[in-house]
């Protein structure tokens, strides 16, 4: 007779049975690779924005070999990101497609897991004050950029303005040639005076003829 021992049978049965007992599809998205990459960075600004702009869901999805958000709170010994997930409610007692729940991920001793917990745990408290400033914020900052958008708005031509008659290309080809044509010739006070001197010289020859 073969038997197994508990956390063997507890292992095999978590590996068969995932797909049926997850509420949520396996499957890697961009969401969650952002909050990867925050949680593995620290970046605790970068989750609550996730939490406040997303469907709050997120927190519970799962990447294809089976782990979420909570596996990455321990793994990167993250407490502010393990309060997140626990004010969510995220569940600790899943396994991931290896059989590891997301404790199991901890790379430390028993004691600096429960320094990370507790430290977690003195953090709740201040999660949905933190939640609310921050969704107050993203809300001014869609105000803003909504004013903004409205100002540059009111700067667009308004299409029944009349600028005038607007001449065609060759009518502003006729111009410029003829703008040029005055540059070349000389003022019309000079030309008068130049006709007077010719007649003045004239009127001289004449006098000595």
């Amino acid at each position: 007779r073969v038997t197994m021992k508990p956390t063997r049978l507890a292992l095999a049965l978590a590996v068969l049975v995932w797909p049926v007992c997850s509420a949520y599809e396996w499957a890697d998205s961009p969401t969650l690779t952002d909050t990867w990459k925050a949680v593995s960075e620290n970046d605790f600004n970068t989750l609550l924005a996730l939490a406040v702009s997303h469907d709050r869901d997120f927190v519970h999805h799962r990447a294809e070999d089976g782990r979420g958000p909570m596996w990455w709170a321990y793994e990167f010994k993250n407490p502010s990101a393990l309060a997140l997930f626990k004010h969510f409610e995220v569940t600790e007692d899943s396994a991931d497609a290896g059989g590891l729940l997301p404790a199991d991920t901890f790379g430390g001793t028993a004691e600096e897991l429960a320094e990370l917990r507790a430290d977690a745990e003195q953090r709740m408290p201040g999660i949905p004050a933190m939640l609310q400033q921050f969704a107050e914020k993203l809300e001014e900052v869609k105000r803003q950029q909504a004013e903004r958008f409205d100002d540059d708005a009111a700067f667009e031509v308004d299409p029944a303005f009349d600028a005038g008659p607007q001449l065609d290309d060759e009518e502003e080809d006729i111009d410029q040639d003829e703008a040029a044509e005055e540059k070349r010739m000389p003022p019309e006070d000079d030309v008068a005076a130049k006709v007077a001197a010719l007649k003045a010289k004239a009127a001289a020859i004449k006098d000595e003829i």
